[in-house]
């Protein structure tokens, strides 16, 4: 299970500081599928970061008892062992 309490999560700006989750709530249990819906800059990403354990939340706790592994597509593009220019092909 993984139980997600009281999770914010602020970024620094030039225009200031931008919230993108504001105390979010929520338990994920073993075996289920959860789809993550929203527009763009709502913060499905910086979500599954969290959830991952790749940043940590401005404030709240996340509990993960169980392992979370990293999403494939998630890494973008980019292959760690071609060029940039075969990258760019």
């Amino acid at each position: 299970m993984i139980r997600v309490e009281n999770v914010s999560m602020h970024y620094r700006t030039r225009q200031g500081r931008r919230t993108v989750l504001d105390k979010i709530n929520l338990t994920l249990e073993k075996g289920r599928n959860v789809g993550i819906l929203g527009r763009n800059g709502a913060g499905k990403s910086t979500l599954v970061r969290l959830l991952a354990g790749a940043i940590q939340p401005t404030s709240g706790r996340i509990h993960r008892g169980m392992r979370v592994s990293w999403p494939l597509a998630f890494n973008g593009a980019f292959q760690a062992h071609l060029t940039g220019l075969d990258n760019l092909k």
